[in-house]
C-alpha cells in the first residue's frame, strides 16, 4: 500500500511540475527564439534550400522570391475561399431565420383574418 501511495504522490508531482516551472509573466516563445524566427515554415525553407543549392546568389534570390510569392498567393486564395464559405453559411442562416419569421407572420395573419371574418359575420 505504501508503494502505491508513494507512486501516486510521485505521479502528481511529475504531472504538476511543468506548471510549477512557468512563472506568471512567462508565456509564449523566448526573446532569443523570436530573434531568429521567420514567417516561413521549416519545410518551406528546406525546400527552398534544395531548390537553390549550387545556384548563384542572384538566382537564389529570384527563386526564393518567386516561391514566397506563390505561397503568399496560395494563402490569400485559401483565406478568400474560407471567407466566402463563411459568408455563404451566414446567408443561409439568415434566410432560414427569415423563413421562420415569415411562417410565424403568416400563421398570425391567418388567425387574425379568421377573427376578422367572425366579427363581420356577427355584425
Amino acid at each position: 500500500m505504501k508503494k502505491i501511495s508513494l507512486f501516486l504522490i510521485l505521479c502528481m508531482f511529475v504531472l504538476n511540475f511543468p506548471l510549477l516551472t512557468v512563472e506568471a509573466g512567462d508565456k509564449g516563445a523566448s526573446e532569443k527564439a523570436m530573434e531568429n524566427a521567420s514567417e516561413d515554415a521549416v519545410f518551406h525553407r528546406m525546400g527552398d534550400w534544395f531548390a537553390t543549392v549550387g545556384k548563384s546568389d542572384e538566382e537564389k534570390a529570384a527563386i526564393k522570391a518567386e516561391r514566397r510569392e506563390k505561397r503568399r498567393l496560395k494563402r490569400e486564395k485559401k483565406k478568400a475561399e474560407k471567407e466566402a464559405k463563411r459568408a455563404e453559411k451566414e446567408a443561409k442562416k439568415a434566410l432560414k431565420e427569415g423563413d421562420k419569421k415569415a411562417k410565424k407572420a403568416g400563421k398570425k395573419g391567418k388567425k387574425g383574418l379568421g377573427k376578422l371574418k367572425d366579427k363581420i359575420k356577427k355584425e
